[in-house]
């Protein structure tokens, strides 16, 4: 009896070992906090001056069983995010989010919705790495972003 109950903590915490393992997105880890089942395969954001904004380029796949909502985002590098439906003339922030239906991709890049950084702290050059924070409603994703010249984060 106890060598099965050994075999079941050991197949257990090898499961959950396993399941909360650093990923990469472009090289930087990241970890996740309170949320299973986003693959991130591009995050960048473009350079900025301090007081000024950022674009942010993140691309990534929800993985698990259920739809996820991005609420928000925000960064160490800045005082606030937003993120924005874009249209011929400007930009309509969003409120409410984005949902992201099971298996699907959501690119915020060259496509009809955005992100960006808002109330830079500091200058944002090239080669800097700020903590990007993908705000969920079932938790946060931090992750380490690479800093592009304008124009080269696509």
């Amino acid at each position: 009896m106890k060598r099965f109950v050994r075999q079941t903590l050991m197949v257990t915490f090898f499961f959950t070992a396993t399941l909360l393992r650093p990923s990469y997105a472009d090289g930087v880890e990241y970890s996740v906090e309170g949320l299973q089942g986003i693959d991130i395969s591009k995050l960048c954001v473009s350079s900025g001056l301090r007081g000024g904004s950022a674009d942010v380029v993140v691309v990534f796949e929800n993985t698990s069983n259920e739809m996820v909502f991005l609420d928000g985002i925000s960064s160490d590098a800045s005082s606030s995010g937003e993120l924005f439906f874009k249209d011929l003339a400007d930009s309509a922030v969003t409120k409410s989010g984005f949902g992201v239906a099971r298996e699907e991709v959501l690119n915020l890049s060259r496509s009809h919705i955005g992100a960006r950084l808002t109330g830079l702290k500091e200058d944002l050059e090239p080669g800097d790495h700020p903590l990007v924070y993908l705000n969920f409603r079932n938790g946060t994703l931090e992750t380490a972003a690479h800093v592009l010249p304008k124009g080269q984060c696509r």
